[in-house]
């Protein structure tokens, strides 16, 4: 069969190549074209994934017989609304797929239904700068149709807030951004899989960011078990059912990102894919579930073995598992440490570079400056922090001194 993935980075790269073992033809669109996925794939479409139209023009070229993407917010929504024009399998409504793509949309649907979440406005300049007087500051701006912390701020004045709309509005299609006041806290995320309505949580994570608010929700690192799963691990999955049942979120991923602080579990943003932590590469690995497998069968409208969903339970997981997600100071890159000395360290089941020899780095402000990433599993806690202080011995990014410029979470 013929499939189309929206997006053609390393997080899509385990759906192209995965679609590809499974015997189905690859189309991929990005309208990058240097980018990775479309060295694999058996056509290419150079255009934005945010472009519904596009998409299903695209769709439409190559004659596919379903479209998907992993690893990214906002082409779900693309994915949806070409299906629909074009008479293809799809896991979710566009209705609920608008909902869990715009902030807008999400942010009203947690009031309405008494999810808890940050107290919050919607502002477009020069239209309603009294209602940024209501919250409580300091606060997050960000855009309501964005991904990978692009345009997010910690802003704590009401001026902050109307002197920085340009630079979140230039990250958006949308006039409007989202300001919330700020709560204090510990994120986790959980990614599961419906089946008719019914959610199974495959993993909680401990998401580790830079505790600078410069760079304020840029992840360093994804930790398995989350170290609040025991305390909060019943409250956890109430909520994520109640989003479930209130999105009407029938069939497929789901990647839902919650912030726990002295207020209990409030909700940050949810999505309907599976997560960009290279979940696509560990959750097979530690729940014999493969997520990714499960994926293009929905697109295709195929059945998918979904049996072990029905025993799984994440609290009883035995494995533990670090995903690295590493940042180079700025520089220029005159060396890095060979791949295949990386992979070949014990517990080590993935590695990549995103940056190669002869780039200039500049300062970090979003996830999409990431330098590559390591995904480690082992079965105590102690076992991976031994790879990890292995692997970290090992990478090297230099500069022409030989100076080391990896940035990484702490051990």
């Amino acid at each position: 069969m013929k499939l189309l993935i929206l997006g053609a980075s390393n997080a899509q790269l385990p759906g192209i190549l995965k679609a590809k073992a499974m015997g189905h033809q690859v189309i991929t669109l990005d309208y990058l074209t240097h980018a990775i996925g479309h060295q694999y794939s058996d056509g290419q479409c150079y255009d934005s994934t945010f472009d519904s139209q596009k998409v299903i023009e695209c769709a439409a070229q190559h004659q596919v017989e379903g479209i998907m993407t992993l690893g990214t917010d906002q082409p779900v929504l693309s994915a949806m609304l070409a299906s629909k024009a074009l008479a293809l399998p799809a896991a979710l409504t566009c209705e609920t797929a608008l909902k869990v793509t715009n902030k807008i949309a999400m942010k009203k649907m947690f009031v309405k239904h008494q999810i808890p979440t940050a107290h919050y406005v919607i502002y477009e300049k020069g239209v309603n700068e009294h209602d940024l007087r209501t919250l409580t500051y300091p606060v997050v701006v960000k855009p309501v149709d964005s991904q990978g912390q692009r345009g997010i701020f910690y802003l704590e004045t009401v001026q902050e807030v109307i002197d920085h709309y340009a630079s979140v509005i230039i990250h958006s299609r949308q006039k409007e951004i989202l300001v919330e006041t700020y709560y204090p806290h510990d994120e986790i995320t959980v990614s599961g899989w419906v089946v008719n309505g019914q959610c199974t949580l495959l993993t909680v994570t401990d998401r580790i960011t830079f505790s600078s608010k410069r760079q304020l929700g840029v992840c360093l690192a994804h930790r398995f078990p989350s170290k609040h799963s025991s305390r909060y691990g019943d409250a956890i999955h109430k909520l994520t059912h109640q989003i479930v049942h209130t999105f009407n979120i029938e069939n497929g991923p789901i990647y839902f990102q919650y912030l726990l602080g002295e207020e209990g579990i409030k909700v940050n943003e949810i999505a309907c894919r599976i997560g960009g932590a290279h979940e696509a590469v560990f959750i097979p690995k530690v729940t014999g579930f493969d997520i990714v497998k499960a994926q293009i069968a929905l697109a295709l409208g195929q059945q998918y073995p979904q049996e072990i969903l029905n025993t799984y339970d994440v609290r009883k997981n035995p494995y533990h598992v670090s995903v690295q997600l590493f940042f180079v100071k700025p520089t220029t890159i005159v060396g890095l440490t060979d791949i295949h000395q990386l992979k070949a360290i014990p517990g080590v089941i993935d590695v990549g570079y995103h940056v190669e020899i002869g780039d200039t780095i500049t300062s970090i402000e979003n996830a999409t400056q990431r330098a590559g990433y390591a995904v480690i599993i082992g079965t105590s806690s102690a076992k991976v922090h031994q790879t990890l202080t292995r692997f970290y011995q090992l990478l090297k990014i230099t500069d022409a001194k030989g100076e080391n410029h990896v940035i990484h979470s702490p051990l």
